[in-house]
Order: structure tokens, then sequence, then C-alpha cells
């Protein structure tokens, strides 16, 4: 299997390790240094992956980030069973498929057990059926190891603050065939448009009021009126399905030309 960036990682492990101690030497439950004196609200990220090398792209895709540390690299579940009780992780990067057991059953226990920690599948299985477990589970973000991982950064940021972070290519087998199929009869008006977007943006319900000077009812309204004639059911599918049409973009403000993920709002209970 081929992961996009490991190539590169192959050819300069030497470097990697004088640069980056853990990526080379890939030992359970081991840590970098800790952050230096003046940086502050630190994330710190558990990543569980029993492919090396694309557990060493994952941890170079964040080592230059100054608000994201990699706390340890755990190559089964037990082991990161087995860290989690002991350190404390506020995201962790999980395969789906590990040789000790199911990635998102992992998800489930951790959201259980550790509350505070958020989980992100990061998985060669791209299918639709896994990306809905991952999302029932609660996970904060679905990523294809197909796709690039340079917005890995700011997809683990949003998952701070509740937001859902789905790589481009798996946020448009959230809609299903028959939404997908659906032709809406009554086109949005400019303001159903306006929330629609913001709402792809990873707004909240209030936050969308303040930014339209609207009451919290009107744009329950509003997005009552949107799922009616997209033929969605949810914030989330809406925004999916807006990201589709090219209603709204992925990440808006980003310039920087590359693969961007989708934002949107995590599925209320």
């Amino acid at each position: 299997m081929n992961f996009p960036g490991v190539g590169r990682v192959t050819g300069r492990l030497s470097r990697a390790a004088a640069a980056y101690p853990l990526a080379s030497a890939m030992t359970d439950q081991q840590a970098p240094p800790p952050p230096q004196p003046g940086d502050h609200a630190v994330i710190r990220v558990l990543i569980v992956e029993d492919h090396q090398m694309f557990a060493e792209a994952l941890a170079r895709a964040l080592q230059d980030e100054r608000d994201i540390s990699i706390a340890g690299i755990c190559r089964n579940l037990e082991s990161a069973r087995d860290w989690l009780r002991r350190e404390q992780a506020d995201v962790v990067l999980m395969d789906y498929s590990m040789p000790d057991g199911d990635g998102i059953a992992m998800a489930g226990y951790i959201r259980r057990e550790h509350p505070r920690t958020r989980v992100m599948v990061v998985s060669a299985a791209e299918e639709r059926s896994v990306l809905l477990l991952a999302l029932e589970a609660g996970c904060s973000g679905f990523v294809g190891k197909s796709e690039s991982m340079s917005h890995l950064p700011s997809a683990i940021r949003g998952a701070m603050v509740g937001n859902v972070a789905i790589s481009p290519g798996m946020a448009t087998k959230l809609v299903g065939p028959e939404v997908r199929s659906h032709v809406p009869g009554e086109p949005l008006t400019a303001r159903e448009l306006q929330v629609l977007r913001l709402v792809a943006q990873g707004r909240s319900t209030q936050q969308i009021a303040e930014h339209l000077f609207m009451s919290e009812m009107t744009v329950r309204n509003k997005i009552s009126r949107i799922n009616a004639k997209l033929g969605t059911h949810s914030k989330l599918e809406a925004a999916t399905r807006a990201l589709r049409l090219g209603l709204a973009d992925l990440d808006p403000g980003d310039e920087s030309g590359g693969p961007r993920f989708a934002v949107v709002p995590r599925p209320s209970a």
C-alpha cells in the first residue's frame, strides 16, 4: 500500500533520526522533550499506528507546529491503553485496522474512559460504512491515508474546539446514494445560502445567529428549510451536501492551494 509522503520520509530517515528522534526510534510510550518554557496551550497528540513509516509521516507532518506536541507513539491498542492510563493526550490519531483489534472500538473506549481526549481516525479503510462507524463512536475526524496530511494540524486544532474534520475524499462519502441522487426542487434563498455556508464552516447555531444578527430560533427554522430543500436530515449531512454541490468552501480563507479538510459541526446526540 502506498501512502502519500511516506516515500519522502523513507529517503530521509537518517536525517530524521538526528532531527526528530521519536520518528526513528518508534518505541511504544516514548515521548519527545516537553515543550519549551513560554509555550502554552500545547496540544498533546498520541499516534496509534502499526505501520512504522506512516507513523513517521504523521509525526513529521506535525513536528514543526509550535502548539502541537507528539506525546507518544504506540504500535498496538494494548500499549495505547497502558499509555493512556499513565499519561494524558488531547488528541489520539488512531488507525482503524490494528494488529490486536478495531481502532474504532478503541475510540469508543477512549471516549468513555478519557472523555476529554479527542480521537481522529487515520485509515486506509476509506469506505463510507467505516466513516459512519467512526462518527457514531464520537470521533472528531476521519482522514484517508490516500490523502494529503498537509492540513492535519488545522484538523487537530478544530477537534479541540468541538468540530469534526473530514478529509475531502471522505466528506463526499458522507451523503448516501439516496441523497446524492436527490435534485432540489426549490432553490435556496440568499439568506439560506449564508446560513448553509456558515454551517459548513462548523459554526454553531448561536454563532450563526450572532454573525447574521438573527435569533437562534430563526436560524433553526432556516436549517430545517435547508434540509427540506436539499433532501438531508441533519446539519452534518447538509454541510457535506453543500460541499459536494459547490455551495460552500471546504476551508474559507485558506489560500495554500492544497487539499483541504471539510470542517463540520459534531452531530447532535
